[in-house]
């Protein structure tokens, strides 16, 4: 067969699948206590997982300190490989459940970064309230034909424009500059834009028209970037932030992801200044279906979070978000 000519047994070129799931839940917190905590399985266990597959390449994926790990060059690498594989895995998985299964009461998209640092905090929140409420998160940012794979809800960045979905706005977008305490600590204060001419900026390595770069954010505040200014370049923007949380450099965030980072003392604003956005979160919802009663509360419920958490920071901040 053809599909066999151009993919020839899996098991000979692809690690244990059990290997690649412990190494990602690894990645994704730099932590095998948590990995443990979050599979259920002990630590020995995920420590036997990794070392399974860094023999399996020939090389070690994480750098082992005092209390803490980090990615080495390949294990960013293969993080980002494995985490787009299995988060589309995970994804079409979900579609073909959601085309047959009535559980969900709520089903709701968004990117995966959005996901995880604001509207996964709030459906918990939501769940706390309304226990009997079950609802159902799948993170992926492609806009799909909501009916059709059974979403209520999703939330997307743009400009309220999309065909055969009812948009109501949630919040508008300021993009600003964010580092984690501790790079300040060991790099000095940095009071404002021109300052940046001397940090490490974490950069995205690939296009997206929606995001703000660091040429347009020096372009605003009125000088130019040098050719030699320290960049360290990523492929995801949850891969970003995590390096932002690590110490890594300095990152341009939007205020919807970067909130509660920094409500937790994570990440903090080194300086004030900002940039906005013409584009605006929304969340979407099928032009030609009805809400259920449940469906419509969720609805308005999480639309005052958002009009809540615009209050708290001044009306018009937001977050950047492009996923991813």
């Amino acid at each position: 067969m053809e599909s066999e000519k151009l993919m020839p047994n899996l098991r000979d070129r692809v690690p244990p699948a059990n290997s690649l799931i412990v190494f990602e839940a690894v990645a994704r917190h730099q932590s095998f206590t948590k990995a443990a905590t979050e599979l259920q399985v002990s630590q020995a266990a995920v420590s036997r997982q990794i070392q399974l597959i860094e023999s399996y390449l020939g090389v070690r994926l994480f750098e082992r300190h005092y209390r803490a790990i980090e990615l080495t060059r390949q294990g960013a690498m293969m993080a980002n490989a494995v985490s787009i594989s299995l988060g589309h895995i995970a994804h079409v998985t979900d579609d073909i459940r959601r085309q047959t299964s009535t559980d969900a009461d709520i089903m709701i998209s968004s990117s995966v970064s959005f996901a995880s640092y604001w509207l996964m905090s709030r459906i918990a929140k939501f769940r706390a309230e309304f226990p009997s409420v079950n609802v159902h998160l799948a993170a992926y940012a492609k806009l799909r034909d909501l009916s059709a794979t059974g979403l209520n809800f999703a939330v997307r960045f743009g400009k309220g424009t999309w065909e055969g979905v009812t948009a109501d706005r949630m919040f508008g977008n300021e993009i600003l500059p964010v580092c984690s305490p501790r790079y300040l600590e060991k790099h000095g204060p940095i009071n404002g834009p021109e300052d940046l001419h001397d940090a490490t900026l974490l950069t995205l390595s690939r296009f997206d028209p929606n995001w703000t770069t660091w040429e347009d954010w020096f372009k605003v505040y009125g000088s130019e970037l040098s050719e030699n200014i320290n960049r360290l370049p990523f492929d995801s923007y949850l891969l970003l932030i995590s390096a932002a949380i690590k110490g890594d450099g300095v990152a341009l965030c939007g205020e919807r992801i970067a909130e509660d980072l920094i409500g937790s003392g994570e990440l903090v604003r080194p300086f004030e200044a900002s940039l906005s956005s013409d584009f605006s979160f929304y969340l979407l919802r099928p032009a030609d279906v009805q809400l259920r009663p449940v469906q419509a509360q969720f609805r308005d419920w999480l639309l005052a979070e958002a009009r809540n958490t615009s209050a708290n920071n001044d009306g018009e901040v937001n977050d950047a978000e492009t996923d991813r």
